[in-house]
């Protein structure tokens, strides 16, 4: 009997054709190799803003990209480096997906980004806590309480109609899109 040893699928940035063709000229223009330098801070509020540059290649890097943090790798593995008028611009492919749950007004939704690394459960009464864009849209679209756990979201909301499934993806995108460390209000 031969044993079949399944890995995950390693999910690595895809790099535009134009990115690699600045990387290419960036290399040329000063005679040595270079490789893409990423990196994630966040400003005052907390959004994460994704920073490139170039740096001569060494022998420790394989392939066009050196990561300074590791929570960049992990965090910005699942997007997309493109190259357009004159400047580098970083897109998520965000996948957000819901799906039923035994229970009627309970709704679970996943992704491949985190919403907190840490568990959350909040009823409507404490929502001011989170950040405005999730307070705002929980508010709003009537959730009477919400778990949060990695890449899991559950909500309770008791009349979800597909106006308000839109509504609130649209808002959940926007979060996860501006790559907050957590979703609490600081």
């Amino acid at each position: 009997m031969t044993w079949f040893h399944f890995k995950k699928k390693k999910v690595e940035l895809q790099i535009s054709i134009e990115s690699l063709q600045r990387l290419e000229d960036e290399s040329k223009k000063l005679s040595r190799p270079q490789v893409l330098v990423l990196d994630l801070e966040r400003n005052r509020k907390g959004i994460g803003n994704v920073l490139v540059g170039f740096a001569d290649k060494t022998p420790d890097d394989s392939g066009y990209i050196r990561w300074k943090k590791k929570e960049a790798e992990s965090l910005l593995s699942f997007g997309e480096l493109r190259f357009e008028l004159g400047k580098f611009f970083f897109y998520l492919n965000i996948d957000l997906e819901w799906e039923k749950t035994p229970r009627p007004h309970i709704h679970k939704i996943t992704t491949n980004y985190l919403f907190s690394e840490e568990p959350v459960y909040l009823e409507s009464k404490d929502f001011f806590r989170l950040r405005p864009i999730l307070h705002l849209c929980f508010q709003r679209e009537g959730v009477s309480s919400l778990y949060l756990k990695g890449n899991l979201c559950q909500l309770e909301i008791q009349s979800l109609t597909k106006e308000k499934e839109e509504r609130i993806s649209e808002d959940l995108l926007t979060y996860l899109s501006s790559l907050y460390e957590s979703p609490w209000e600081e």
